[in-house]
């Protein structure tokens, strides 16, 4: 863990690591780790099983999206390597994705191409709502914990909404009740705070204060895999023998499939009961302006 920086509450009631680096030194993070080096965030090849997670994880949101009568179509903001675009436009979406680069599409998903913008993410934001283009799903998936204004971006992509329209959000579910439980107990250190990488931490009561400061209204929150309870068990306590992670991340793969595989709409209705109660390793949260 990075000692230069500092977790701090905010008064909307989410952690901020301080001092926020400067937009130039955040660029220059990602652009050689996420982009060029296959060892760092985007792996060079997945197994089937975590392939049909990624679809699973889509079908999710596909699902949430029907049930509030969204518009069928999609802006991926912070596309990644373009797995979640992917299931859509196989759901029969319009979609369009973006990201600072196209390394990932490109490596996994080239048929994506089509359908990708290459650039700074706030320059193809402004350049939407210039153009006057509107979405019924705005996605930005594992992008507002990276960003250095979380309040500013949710405003600037305010005008991008259709009339029948949401964005999903999804954030690690960070400071939680549950971690601060494995804190307490000595099965686990604040492993979750990386800054520059991750800049804001969110639980579910400090992302809905966000949602409400902005001036949004919640749809839904829902969250994913608990896959914390490892750290309970000594024997499987990934954060104490990181040799166990894979394993852990694995056993998530398994579950989650085996689950929404059930049936999609039930795994809705699970979800966001656990989403109540603040349990799972990531936050989904489905909003609207108001």
């Amino acid at each position: 863990m990075d000692t230069s920086y500092r977790a701090e509450l905010n008064a909307l009631g989410f952690r901020e690591a301080l001092p926020k680096p400067s937009a130039e030194v955040l660029a220059q993070h990602y652009a050689s780790k996420y982009y060029q080096n296959p060892q760092g965030s985007y792996a060079a090849s997945y197994l089937p099983e975590e392939i049909a997670y990624f679809d699973n994880v889509a079908r999710v949101a596909e699902a949430t999206a029907r049930r509030h009568g969204l518009e069928t179509t999609l802006f991926d903001v912070g596309c990644g390597e373009g797995y979640f675009s992917r299931s859509f436009v196989r759901f029969g979406w319009t979609v369009s994705a973006c990201d600072f680069s196209d390394f990932g599409v490109t490596r996994h998903n080239p048929d994506l191409l089509a359908n990708f913008t290459a650039g700074d993410l706030y320059g193809v934001i402004k350049a939407r709502v210039v153009e006057g283009k509107t979405y019924g799903l705005l996605n930005l998936q594992n992008v507002l914990e990276h960003v250095l204004d979380p309040v500013a971006l949710l405003h600037d992509i305010k005008p991008l909404f259709a009339r029948r329209a949401a964005v999903r959000l999804r954030v690690p579910n960070d400071y939680s009740a549950f971690q601060m439980a494995l804190m307490e107990r000595g099965n686990t250190p604040p492993t979750w705070f990386a800054p520059p990488e991750h800049l804001s931490y969110f639980n579910r009561d400090g992302l809905l204060n966000l949602l409400q400061h902005c001036g949004y209204r919640v749809l839904s929150v829902q969250t994913g895999f608990p896959i914390e309870v490892f750290l309970a068990n000594p024997h499987s306590n990934y954060a104490k023998d990181r040799t166990l992670g894979k394993g852990a991340h694995l056993a998530r793969v398994f579950c989650e499939n085996h689950l929404i595989e059930q049936g999609v709409e039930a795994y809705v209705d699970y979800a966001e009961a656990a989403g109540r109660l603040g349990f799972g390793r990531d936050l989904l949260a489905y909003a609207v302006p108001v």
